[in-house]
């Protein structure tokens, strides 16, 4: 989990600034989601288990969300997604 947002900011042009904080933000929710589906499977009460789940979906929809909108700003970002997505459709 990150304490402190990793990236130097001196090395990141202004244009790229945005691009990284969305990165981060999807690492950091990545992180959540599975801290809290490793602490559900940890878990032997089922009320917290359904909670710590419950929450875990909800970090995917940030994380869905925030790549949404750098595939809006990063259009290479976005080439590799769709690219990727036909090469499944196959």
């Amino acid at each position: 989990m990150f304490s402190e947002v990793p990236i130097d900011t001196e090395k990141v042009s202004k244009e790229d600034l945005d691009k990284e904080i969305m990165r981060v933000a999807i690492m950091a929710e990545f992180d959540a989601i599975n801290m809290y589906e490793q602490m559900a499977n940890l878990t032997d009460d089922e009320d917290l288990r359904i909670i710590l789940l419950d929450i875990a979906k909800e970090e995917k929809v940030h994380a869905a969300m925030f790549q949404t909108v750098l595939m809006e700003v990063d259009h290479e970002y976005l080439k590799v997604m769709a690219s990727y997505a036909l090469a499944k459709d196959k």
